[in-house]
């Protein structure tokens, strides 16, 4: 089984066509970087709009010319049903609320792609932009706060249809690859096997590859399991198996680091499918974490029945 990634990086989006996907993020958080691998028929962005009205992208002084031409070439695209991407900071509400009157009345899905890195992040990433193209550090922090308080749940009552990541929230410490070389993988992969064998000696040494994981390859409490795992800003997936006509229930984490289950705890056993993942939802919800969109929900058929359910830590206010 591979990982539900859907936190970490983008899946591929299977949007409707005529799609107004706009993004949420403050600079220097990949939102661009997205855009070039963009499935959409068209993207707008304000530094491209910026170079084509007065030669330099990073010209401010044009920024009121680029957004009324953004304006005028995002009613056309509305019009014509045209799928875009408006790759903009768009962390400012009220520049939210206009995106989705606009897209209100002419009948089009609007979806929040959200992009919010941790802010060293942002700032490393903007100091080794050209200084044209280098957002001044206080208006980063600025958006990134802004961008901070646009959780999906926000987004969602603002008009949004739907919410996605370009990458996982900071929750708090978060294994990347940043802390684990891909050098070491294999290694970690080895010991957290054993560990999962039930090792000791290997249980001890997880901590040398996931300093934040420790404590959950070993835990059988499944509440304890799902606060410990949303602290420590891992990814997670319910995964429902039908087994002997019973609906066996589990929570399997997972790292950006490895894409796969790192540990597993049983959530119950229940009657039937419904309830099931009544209790499941309900044990996530409870303890820290938020579902993925229904759609993002995945049933397999493995001769009885598989349901996997993304789930993602809650950002901190």
């Amino acid at each position: 089984m591979t990982a539900a990634t859907g936190f970490l990086v983008v899946p591929a989006l299977d949007l409707t066509p005529g799609t107004l996907l706009v993004a949420v993020g403050p600079g220097a958080s990949g939102k661009s970087t997205y855009a070039d691998t963009a499935a959409v028929d068209a993207v707008l962005c304000l530094d491209s709009l910026r170079r084509e009205i007065g030669g330099d992208a990073g010209d401010q002084s044009v920024t009121p010319a680029a957004v009324e031409r953004q304006n005028a070439l995002l009613e056309q695209h509305l019009g014509a049903g045209t799928t875009v991407f408006l790759d903009s900071t768009n962390v400012e509400a009220h520049v939210r609320a206009q995106l989705v009157e606009r897209a209100r009345r002419h009948g089009r899905p609007i979806v929040a792609l959200r992009s919010l890195p941790d802010l060293a992040t942002c700032l490393t990433r903007n100091a080794a932009r050209p200084a044209n193209r280098r957002v001044p550090d206080d208006t980063l922090r600025w958006q990134h706060q802004l961008a901070r308080e646009a959780t999906p749940d926000a987004l969602l009552r603002e008009g949004f249809t739907a919410v996605h990541h370009i990458e996982p929230t900071p929750t708090g410490a978060t294994v990347s690859n940043d802390v684990l070389a891909p050098e070491r993988i294999a290694d970690a992969v080895a010991v957290l096997r054993k560990a999962q064998e039930g090792d000791q000696e290997a249980h001890r040494d997880l901590g040398d590859y996931f300093p934040e994981y420790e404590g959950l390859v070993m835990q059988t409490d499944h509440a304890r399991y799902l606060e410990l795992a949303a602290s420590a800003g891992l990814v997670a997936t319910h995964l429902l198996i039908i087994q002997a006509g019973r609906w066996l229930a589990s929570v399997d984490t997972y790292t950006s680091d490895l894409e796969l289950p790192l540990a597993s705890v049983a959530l119950g056993d229940y009657a039937s499918r419904t309830e099931a993942i009544r209790e499941t939802v309900r044990a996530a919800t409870d303890h820290g974490w938020m579902l993925a969109p229904e759609h993002k929900w995945a049933d397999f058929d493995c001769g009885g029945g598989e349901i996997h359910i993304p789930i993602h830590a809650r950002p901190k206010q």
